[in-house]
């Protein structure tokens, strides 16, 4: 039996079948909820993204001072985007990485250029990590065995 196969940690309140979900199970257990106009709410929800927290972070750190010891901010929206582009660019790179295998394997023209394609794909992906902040990986992917 996995983690994943114990049964939901109930609430105490067994009768109603509430339980209690994912972060939620540690130590908050208590909810306010709050009555919000549409325009209300949609001002809420901006300030949180601004401020780069969720909703319950944002609300929180509107009443306490401070999101919680466990909060992260969220990425901004161009950080996001950057992140969509890697994976599209990783993508190709994955394609381009098959046909140069091919390519090579089967002795064929082209393959050069293909294997110079890949390089200029993955020196992209790392200056848009580079650009969104991430941090380099050094586990070896695409290097050729020592």
């Amino acid at each position: 039996m996995t983690p994943y196969d114990a049964p939901p940690v109930s609430t105490g309140n067994a009768a109603s079948g509430h339980t209690r979900s994912g972060s939620q199970k540690r130590q908050r257990d208590r909810a306010w909820r709050i009555a919000l106009d549409e325009g209300e709410e949609a001002a809420a929800l901006e300030r949180a993204s601004v401020a780069g927290l969720s909703k319950s972070a944002y609300g929180r750190f509107a009443l306490l001072g401070t999101p919680g010891p466990r909060a992260r901010r969220r990425p901004n929206v161009h950080a996001q985007l950057l992140g969509h582009a890697i994976a599209a660019l990783n993508r190709a790179g994955n394609v381009a990485n098959q046909i140069a295998h091919r390519l090579n394997a089967a002795q064929s023209v082209g393959a050069g250029e293909t294997n110079a394609a890949l390089a200029e794909i993955r020196e992209a992906a790392r200056a848009i990590r580079e650009a969104a902040g991430y941090q380099e990986r050094h586990d070896h992917q695409g290097e050729p065995p020592r």
